[in-house]
């Protein structure tokens, strides 16, 4: 039974009850084909339009092709239908796309390509893998892309599908081909022919991988293989077959451990034969008929040989019309899928092209002076695009520090003025009163002396009366005093009780000083003051400044002026110290100064080279960059 569906809405429209000479076709990791015929008068004809889907007996859904249908003899109208995982190649990666590496796994790769679905047909459901490889898409269907992720996987793999839920499943499964058989085969029971084939002409023992690029800069795998550029087979396998080289080209890889990678995988088929069994299969039970499938493992059993075949079944036939023409194809590996991905780019004009490029050569110079603490810094910037860099190098001169002149001048008289905001008051305050002692030594002595005798005179102004007297106070005196004025003498008796007037004329006197000295003696002694506590404010009032700068010239000498010797310098890259080099001159590979922690040259980004001197000096640095160059990016100006 055909059940046919609408392609918008994926809703069953018909079921074509007629269908005859149904047959399906399936291959591991392929897309699966699906064949029936209706008459020629069947009105169920008129739904079978082109991308409409189809399914038999509830199995898998496949699309009908519009370019294989057909009028037969026998007034039948034959469709020839795939599956619809085919759906995917409707889809192309435009541009250059690169997704993988470390931190992404063979599961974020899936997702990324179908990411890109238009309508989200297909989700991915489960996934045996967890490997980091790197892949680059440039112009492939998402079937092409997606079947790529695949190829370096170790070990068996199978791409399985669900169709029976919506939006589709898709996943990525394990293949155990060591396990029990799932499914015997044998002679005189449910096997109606054999053929056995082996085709040693494909045999290689020794693989050369090569990546993107050209020539010298085509990407190997000598840098993740140590230093050896091919891969080859144990020696039990070379001793059996020789050294049999093949060189195989797939310039979609760009990263040399994804290369490594697809080419041992490769070279674990290629290295044996290919043994492929075709048999006759009837199936003579329903379990037969479940247990028939892509990727089952099954036993081939020859009484009359006595031999024993464990396999797995990679590709299986069935005519539902007539079981008895049923086949399946076992093989001790599948067949390559290369045959399918290329019949299905051919068929929607996809022409894989890859972007080349060339050897390219850039370079720069700095010259300026610098010194021990502050060297010549100099950017400059490594592409994205630059899929391999063949060298970097530097030619480093060291030469004296320059000057080219020694003055300079001014052209006009300038007024600097500093101004206070206002008064300030400073106090400065004692911590409290304080008594202090000072002594002297000991006594000490002194003598002054006059330098000769000396007459003083004095005069009087003239004459006067002096008035003496008492007030009742009665007092007697022993003694008589004697006065002697003008060579006269006066006797002068006190009396008590009484008073005299006496009369002055004007006179004078002189009063003679002989030379005479003086003697002094100081004692030990010591003085003691007191101090009581106290404090001092100072007030600074507010007040300005003016400086005035007259105008003035300095002459200037020209020429160039050296100062340092500097002998040796260092080379920083990105602030870190790499090497130290003797002299004033080298010509320096930075090429492995410049690999970062995953020994790798940083692209798409700017690096910095410094070189710093031991003294003062004038340094010059000239840089050249070689290396591969692809042609792509993200605008054309």
């Amino acid at each position: 039974m055909i059940e046919i569906f609408e392609r918008a809405t994926r809703r069953r429209v018909a079921i074509a009850e007629n269908a005859y000479a149904v047959s399906e076709q399936q291959r591991a990791n392929a897309v699966w084909y699906l064949n029936f015929t209706l008459p020629y008068k069947d009105p169920k004809n008129e739904y079978c339009k082109p991308f409409w889907y189809v399914r038999h007996d509830g199995g898998e859904l496949y699309r009908i092709m519009p370019s294989t249908a057909a009028v037969d003899e026998s007034g039948g109208i034959a469709y020839q239908c795939e599956h619809v995982l085919a759906t995917l190649i409707d889809t192309v990666l435009f541009g250059y796309h690169i997704v993988g590496n470390l931190g992404t796994y063979t599961a974020d790769c899936i997702r990324y390509v179908l990411d890109h679905q238009p309508v989200k047909n297909w989700v991915l459901d489960r996934c045996d893998f967890r490997n980091q490889f790197e892949y680059g898409w440039e112009q492939e269907s998402l079937l092409s892309a997606l079947f790529s992720i695949a190829t370096p996987l170790a070990g068996p793999y199978l791409w399985r599908t669900d169709t029976s839920v919506y939006p589709w499943r898709l996943s990525l499964t394990r293949l155990d081909t060591t396990g029990l058989p799932e499914l015997y085969v044998r002679r005189r029971h449910n096997m109606t022919s054999y053929q056995k084939g082996s085709d040693p002409q494909q045999i290689v023992t020794r693989l050369y991988p090569l990546g993107y690029g050209e020539g010298v800069n085509q990407l190997g795998i000598a840098s993740v293989n140590g230093g050896v550029p091919y891969l080859q087979s144990p020696k039990a396998v070379t001793d059996k077959y020789g050294i049999i080289e093949r060189v195989w080209i797939d310039r979609r890889y760009e990263d040399p451990a994804s290369l490594k990678a697809a080419a041992q995988a490769m070279l674990d088929e290629l290295q044996e034969p290919l043994l492929s069994c075709t048999i006759g299969f009837q199936e003579v039970s329903r379990s037969d008929f479940d247990r028939a499938a892509v990727g089952k493992r099954v036993r081939i059993l020859f009484p009359e040989m006595q031999e024993q075949v464990d396999t797995y079944v990679t590709e299986l036939t069935r005519n539902y019309d007539d079981p008895d023409s049923s086949t399946i194809t076992v093989a001790n590996r599948e067949t390559n899928i290369a045959a399918t991905v290329a019949d299905l780019a051919d068929r929607q004009r996809i022409e894989q092209s890859y972007a080349q490029g060339a050897t390219q050569i850039y370079s720069q110079a700095l010259q300026t002076n610098c010194d021990s603490q502050n060297g010549a810094v100099m950017d400059f910037f490594i592409p994205a695009e630059m899929r391999i860099i063949n060298k970097v190098l530097a030619k480093i001169r060291i030469k004296r520090f320059r000057a080219y002149s020694q003055a300079t001048e001014s052209t006009q008289q300038t007024v600097h003025t500093t101004t206070e905001a206002g008064g300030s008051v400073v106090t400065s305050t004692s911590s409290g009163a304080s008594l202090s002692t000072s002594e002297s030594g000991g006594g000490s002595s002194g003598t002054s002396s006059d330098g000769g005798g000396n007459t003083l005179t004095s005069e009087g102004g003239g004459g006067s009366t002096t008035d003496t007297g008492v007030s009742g106070i009665n007092v007697r005196y022993d003694y008589a005093m004697t006065e002697e004025t003008n060579g006269h003498r006066h006797l002068v008796k006190q009396v008590i009780g009484h008073q005299h007037q006496v009369t002055f004329p004007p006179h004078n006197h002189q009063i003679r000083l002989n030379a005479h000295s003086h003697t002094f003696s100081v004692p030990p002694h010591s003085h003691i003051f007191w101090t009581q506590g106290h404090s001092h404010n100072v007030t600074i009032p507010g007040h300005s400044h003016n400086v005035t700068i007259p105008a003035h010239a300095h002459n200037i000498t020209p020429g160039i002026f050296q100062f340092g010797g500097a002998q040796s310098f260092r080379i920083f890259v990105g602030g870190v110290w790499k090497a130290s080099y003797y002299g004033t001159t080298a010509e320096v590979d930075l090429t492995n100064l410049l690999l970062g922690a995953d020994r790798r040259i940083p692209r798409g980004s700017w690096l910095s080279l410094e070189v710093r001197p031991d003294d003062l000096a004038y340094v010059s640095i000239d840089l050249m960059v070689q290396g591969f160059v692809q042609s792509r990016g993200d605008n054309t100006v």
